[in-house]
């Protein structure tokens, strides 16, 4: 195998991962059965895709909207000279499958960001119970300190790991996105 073959080769498997990772985002389990058969078939209708995979057609067609709303997934639609009816053909379209998961990954890194501005902004407080609230400091006063579930004394949190994890998600998707080295 040439050098240009195997990158092809390895281009199409990233391709495919990265397909199949944003299919599960937008419909588990059942988006990615959908599309791997859409892939087998090469083009086919939400009913055979319902019949080939045993998922129901609404599902299906839920899931074939979606990858359509997020330009994944194209049609064709044909009519039925005997009967009247539209019947529409789907086939993936992946052309623009990276600079789709760069705009989500921008999106990922422009929320983190807004997270950790607030963490590191604000001064927050807990009543050290699992599963009650973390309150901010005009929240803590609002309820003179006293945790609004249990009526416990609301103590400052520590937040410095939840600072921590984020500086590092942040540094790992501008990594991946070309923006820091």
């Amino acid at each position: 195998m040439k050098s240009n073959d195997l990158e092809g080769l390895f281009m199409a498997r990233k391709r495919n991962k990265e397909l199949m990772k944003f299919a599960e985002e937008i419909g588990g389990e059942e988006a990615i059965e959908v599309i791997k058969a859409l892939e087998k078939k090469g083009e086919a209708t939400d009913e055979e895709l319902a019949e080939v995979t045993g998922i129901r057609v609404n599902t299906v067609r839920k899931i074939l909207y979606s990858l359509y709303d997020n330009q994944l997934a194209e049609f064709r639609r044909t009519r039925d000279k005997d009967t009247g009816w539209y019947y529409y053909y789907w086939r993936l379209e992946t052309k623009r499958l990276p600079e789709i998961i760069k705009a989500k990954k921008m999106q990922e890194l422009k929320k983190l960001k807004e997270v950790l501005d607030e963490e590191t902004r604000e001064i927050y407080y807990h009543c050290g119970t699992p599963g009650h609230p973390r309150l901010t400091f005009d929240e803590a006063m609002e309820y003179e300190f006293r945790c609004p579930l249990c009526g416990e004394m609301l103590m400052q949190y520590d937040n410095t790991e939840i600072v921590k994890e984020l500086q590092e998600r942040i540094k790992k998707l501008e990594k991946e996105l070309g923006l820091k080295a």
